[in-house]
């Protein structure tokens, strides 16, 4: 479980996000939604520690710092180091963890193997997307976000990283971000929205509602 306790943050004296109190719970699916803009990727910046904030987020009782190597985010634009191979790129977030022939075979299930030699500065948007989702695999994180995770991928790919989240929300604290809501509708099971500057549980166990979330968010958008 991620809980966050009165977080609020500023930029200057601009207030992006009010005191806000949720709670991400353990072995599930959350979304975040909202407009671009509206603090999305800011929030997820500040349960990693990577902005100053005011509040508190614990995971599973523990700070930031206490769990980060169990921590993985999928950045939208997916920051490799695009002048070696994608291998390499995998051996270096895995810090010799596990042995390459281990993370190659793990790769392959997402990528190409002989893409995986290339160097990344080759690679499409999607194909950047796919080495990223090898991470989780390889590094087995506890606590995954993911900003616009289906971007870029093709249809099969979407249909079987829908499943992959699935599987792994068996055993990990997963939270998505993104605006293709046909992709998240039936993966998701807690949905937070970001509304008049504040977060906050819109639904729990929404896989049990009958509303779509393309319809929630143009209801949210029009009580402006």
């Amino acid at each position: 479980m991620i809980k966050c306790a009165d977080f609020s943050k500023f930029y200057a004296k601009k207030q992006i996000i009010s005191e806000s109190n949720f709670e991400i719970r353990s072995n599930t699916v959350s979304f975040l939604m909202g407009p671009n803009g509206s603090g999305k990727t800011t929030l997820v910046k500040c349960i990693m520690g990577m902005e100053n904030y005011s509040g508190q987020f614990y995971f599973d009782g523990k700070n930031i710092n206490q769990v980060r190597e169990k921590c993985l985010v999928i950045w939208d634009d997916c920051p490799f180091y695009t002048n070696i191979s994608g291998i390499n790129n995998l051996m270096l977030f895995d810090k010799n963890q596990n042995k390459k022939r281990h993370i190659v075979e793990i790769a392959s299930k997402y990528i190409e193997f002989e893409l995986l030699k290339n160097k990344v500065k080759t690679y499409s948007y999607g194909q950047k997307k796919k080495l990223a989702l090898a991470l989780v695999e390889i590094l087995e994180p506890e606590y995954i976000v993911m900003d616009e995770i289906s971007n870029g991928l093709d249809y099969d790919m979407m249909m079987s990283l829908k499943e992959d989240i699935r599987n792994w929300s068996k055993s990990k604290t997963i939270l998505l971000t993104g605006h293709q809501f046909d992709f998240y509708n039936d993966i998701i099971d807690d949905l937070f929205i970001i509304e008049n500057k504040q977060i906050s549980l819109y639904r729990e166990n929404f896989h049990n509602s009958n509303k779509k979330l393309g319809e929630i968010y143009h209801e949210t958008a029009n009580k402006k």
